[in-house]
């Protein structure tokens, strides 16, 4: 009779295993949507976001770089690694998010929920700085002043000093080195003002340093006209290679000005520093936050086995 009993069982377990591998999969088709592995999807979730946190910290790194970036071939190979870092995290963002949506952990939801919002305000920003760090107008500015300007003040110098030394050989006190010293004295204060002006992120402080400027320049314009006023200067080589060196200054004065009033690396330094600064740590939280539930989940994924069993 056992024997019977036995052989009745060996003949049913592969129909009763069947039947309860087909239950196993109908129960898990109802509990998980079409194409959701909370197992395998875990793991996936885990490397999107451990991936979204280092290409946050590139995108973050190449930023300041594009920022501090002294030609505009450094800020702009920059700004591409930068764009490139941040296009990473919003494809995995994406990705992450379509799977998480899938889930039934709320934590996950609200955690990704409140990145977004974040990111957004983060690439935003992200792309205004940057549009600001590869226009580098105020080195710009500052090159034009070192090198242009200086150049035609050498010249401007070289030839009211030639009008004066003239003067002084000759010993004839015709009037020419007290407009010469004038015009000297006017055109340097011009110059000098150029670094403020441009180190200056206040608008109504640089409108002060253009007040200041347009003052030297109708005292320097002043001393020249004195000079083109002497009849012994008239048709002079040397007033009038200092005349065509003012003007030349003059003209790259008002270019620095322009440049200097864009500001685009003090106003990019400043949003980098500040603004960006605070929204990229908190987007940077909420990523740990949401991996560590991510990994938290994963642990309870599946069953555990009490000690002793």
């Amino acid at each position: 009779m056992e024997q019977k009993t036995k052989r009745r069982l060996f003949a049913i377990l592969p129909w009763v295993i069947t039947l309860t591998v087909l239950g196993a999969f109908t129960l898990y088709g109802s509990l998980y949507k079409a194409g959701y592995n909370p197992f395998e999807n875990q793991s996936i979730k885990s490397d999107l976001v451990s991936t979204m946190r280092i290409k946050l910290l590139e995108a973050i790194e190449a930023e300041k770089n594009a920022v501090l970036a002294i030609t505009d071939e450094e800020s702009g190979a920059f700004a591409v690694k930068a764009r490139q870092a941040t296009d990473h995290v919003e494809k995995n963002r994406k990705e992450i998010e379509s799977i998480i949506q899938q889930g039934k952990y709320s934590k996950e939801i609200e955690l990704v929920n409140e990145f977004n919002i974040c990111w957004s305000q983060y690439r935003k920003l992200d792309e205004t700085i940057l549009s600001l760090a590869v226009q580098n107008t105020n080195l710009k500015a500052q090159k034009i002043s070192s090198t242009q300007c200086a150049q035609e003040m050498a010249r401007f110098e070289e030839s009211l000093n030639r009008i004066i030394q003239r003067d002084n050989k000759d010993n004839q006190c015709n009037g020419t080195i007290m407009p010469a010293y004038e015009a000297l004295t006017a055109s340097f204060k011009i110059f000098a003002l150029h670094k403020p002006h441009i180190e200056e992120a206040d608008d109504k402080q640089m409108d002060k340093i253009e007040q200041s400027i347009k003052s030297y320049d109708g005292s320097a314009k002043k001393a020249l006209n004195t000079l083109s006023g002497i009849a012994a200067l008239r048709d002079n080589p040397d007033l009038k290679s200092a005349q065509t060196a003012y003007d030349r200054f003059l003209k790259l004065t008002s270019e620095v000005l322009r440049l200097s009033r864009l500001n685009t690396n003090i106003k990019s330094a400043e949003l980098s520093l500040g603004k960006k600064r605070l929204i990229s740590s908190q987007c940077q939280e909420i990523l740990t936050t949401l991996q560590g539930t991510v990994q938290a989940q994963g642990n309870y994924s599946l069953p555990r086995l009490k000690k002793g069993k």
